[in-house]
């Protein structure tokens, strides 16, 4: 009578299978730069040593090949094979402005004007006794540089954030390269009035689906990435071209215009717009 379980260890065989399938997944994924369709650049280290760790596994497992055992339990291989079946067949990459509704990212939105409470830090030594004692000469000298970072113009030119090249004061130009425009982005949102004025020369993609959109008015952004792509959402700026745009809705551009402050938020006066091919990176990532 023949035993059952002897001969080849089918359990052994799917495990080490799995492992080795799933780890040839995550290389083809990570050199042919499809994983930026589930996570950020910064994960592509991660995504090789676990490669690496899958091949070691896959190794380790096929030394049970051969060694019978009286029943298989396959299912436990269950939780490499429905990633597997899922990273077969990489999702396409997302359609620029057709996924994404809204336009969150978009320098779109008037400031929310906040008013300081000038006579909390006074109540807050009230119970001291204003006559007999005063306020710690640290709190005074917090408040005197705030007081003089307040009396600033905003109109004055600021120094952007470490690290953010492109910015001619001399001429007034500013120049965003791809590697740059969520910082950009950035700045230009939240200080628009410290460049107005300034000729800036950016690219990205026509994005039309805009609140309250206007006459020739169009925004060049890029599709920001969070975490995944999930989360993809359109950043950029606001432009209004002179005559009709002669480009589609995701048509990649480069535009040259002047920026001007209206209604609180950063607009693009564009003077010169261009046909341009898509980067090999087309997202990006804010918080890389």
């Amino acid at each position: 009578m023949r035993l059952r379980g002897k001969g080849l260890n089918l359990e052994a065989l799917t495990e080490s299978a799995s492992y080795l399938i799933f780890g040839a997944l995550l290389v083809r994924l990570t050199i042919s730069g499809t994983y930026l369709n589930y996570v950020t650049p910064r994960m592509k280290p991660y995504l090789y040593g676990l490669s690496v760790l899958m091949f070691f596994w896959a190794a380790v497992s096929i030394r049970n090949l051969f060694r019978p055992r009286y029943k298989s339990r396959i299912k436990r291989c269950m939780v490499l094979i429905l990633p597997i079946l899922l990273l077969a067949v990489p999702p396409s990459s997302p359609a620029a402005g057709a996924m994404v509704k809204g336009g969150a990212g978009i320098s779109r939105s008037t400031p929310v004007e906040t008013t300081q409470d000038t006579t909390q830090a006074s109540d807050e030594y009230a119970y001291y006794g204003q006559d007999t004692l005063e306020k710690p000469e640290d709190t005074l000298e917090e408040e005197q540089n705030y007081e003089s970072q307040e009396a600033q113009p905003d109109t004055q030119a600021k120094t952007p954030p470490p690290g953010l090249n492109g910015l001619n004061n001399e001429t007034k130009t500013i120049t965003i390269s791809d590697e740059d425009f969520s910082p950009w982005i950035t700045e230009l949102s939240n200080h628009p009035e410290a460049y107005d004025g300034y000729t800036v020369t950016l690219k990205g993609f026509v994005y039309l689906d805009l609140e309250d959109k206007k006459e020739n008015e169009f925004a060049v952004v890029r599709l920001s990435m969070w975490c995944c792509s999930a989360d993809l959402a359109p950043m950029g700026l606001v432009a209004v071209s002179n005559g009709k745009l002669p480009w589609g809705e995701n048509s990649w551009i480069t535009v040259t215009g002047k920026l001007a402050v209206k209604d609180g938020y950063a607009t693009l006066e564009a003077e010169k717009i261009e046909a341009a091919e898509k980067p090999s990176e087309e997202y990006v990532y804010p918080y890389y």
